[in-house]
């Protein structure tokens, strides 16, 4: 583990203690999470100077969305794979009814890509509307 950046400019020397409850101490920690802030002596420290504190919020509506559109990716990254090996075949034979198997192939993986594509531009018009 990395050893923590102490601003060098202006150490903190004095130390404040202050005991709070579980409830209190979670609720903290529920804020500070959601902050720019690493610890909780970083979070209550800015909080008593006044500082400003970054509040990171996460919109739950579009994980469904990034999850469909993840998994669109990753259907094209293998189908885009399929078509390079089998055009890495197609330029290492020379046996022309091969080639034209081959092609075939080839031609089945981009009927699988316009299919593919179908569902994202769908995905899209939900979002865009």
């Amino acid at each position: 583990m990395s050893q923590r950046k102490y601003n060098k400019t202006e150490p903190l020397d004095h130390l404040i203690g202050v005991r709070v409850s579980e409830a209190f101490y979670n609720k903290l920690e529920g804020l500070r999470k959601n902050s720019n802030c690493q610890t909780i002596g970083e979070f209550t420290r800015m909080i008593l100077q006044k500082e400003q504190i970054i509040w990171y919020h996460k919109d739950a509506s579009a994980d469904a969305i990034t999850v469909e559109l993840t998994a669109i990716r990753k259907e094209l990254k293998a189908i885009g794979n399929n078509i390079n090996q089998i055009t890495r075949y197609f330029h290492g034979t020379a046996i022309p009814s091969q080639k034209i198997f081959e092609a075939l192939k080839i031609l089945e993986e981009y009927k699988k890509i316009s299919g593919k594509i179908d569902k994202l531009l769908t995905v899209l018009d939900g979002i865009l509307k």
